[in-house]
């Protein structure tokens, strides 16, 4: 059993990718489905190949670690970001030679509708993971709690914001009960194409609230 009060949050570090890639596919294992059905053994590989985890943001992504066990993750977002060296992700030709043609296509088409686009001052909450055998101890709420102290470290960021799936309503309460505010419910099938998500909603909370 974790000591929460020994939890640790800090940047995101090259050496930590395949443990950021297990929590990532321990919450989102049907998302990676939809963009692209591979064996388990594969799918840490196709989200580095792929850039989904965008591990080159030099600021804003997140671990939750006790003990040297990462057991959490946060990727934010927001206007002006910084990144450090450009990654090298396979190039399209081989992508195309690992995966095929078409659907390598799919994929970047996929990708390309799930990226959110911050708008100026907020900082956006791209994902946020923790890893099954460490929930219920509340390291979202720390996580959510680290959103805002970097907000509050920020000119010109006034909110934080994020966007919930229908069928996760134990996350939409949580962030209820956080003091996020529903803003829009959206239906779309181009997101049921892309991810297998036909609705969510996107909340917000001031930094002030």
């Amino acid at each position: 059993m974790y000591n929460i009060n020994e939890l640790i949050i800090r940047n995101i570090k090259t050496e930590d990718k395949k443990d950021i890639s297990k929590i990532y596919l321990d919450g989102f294992n049907n998302k990676v489905k939809n963009l692209l059905d591979l064996p388990d053994e594969r799918k840490n590989d196709f989200l580095d190949e792929f850039g989904i985890l965008g591990t080159h943001y030099k600021e804003g992504y997140f671990i939750a670690e006790i003990d040297g066990d990462i057991i959490g993750l946060m990727l934010l977002r927001w206007v002006g970001q910084r990144k450090q060296k450009k990654r090298h992700n396979l190039k399209f030709s081989l992508l195309v030679k690992k995966y095929g043609l078409i659907s390598t296509i799919k994929t970047m088409a996929k990708l390309k509708l799930m990226n959110h686009n911050p708008k100026k001052g907020e900082i956006y909450i791209d994902n946020i993971a923790v890893s099954e055998k460490a929930r219920g101890l509340g390291v979202g709420s720390i996580l959510i709690d680290k959103a805002f102290d970097t907000a509050l470290s920020m000119k010109g960021i006034d909110k934080v914001s994020l966007a919930v799936i229908e069928d996760n309503p134990k996350a939409h309460k949580l962030y209820k009960r956080l003091g996020f505010k529903d803003v829009h419910k959206i239906t779309t099938r181009l997101g049921k194409w892309a991810v297998g998500v036909y609705q969510y909603t996107e909340m917000e909370k001031a930094i002030t609230d």
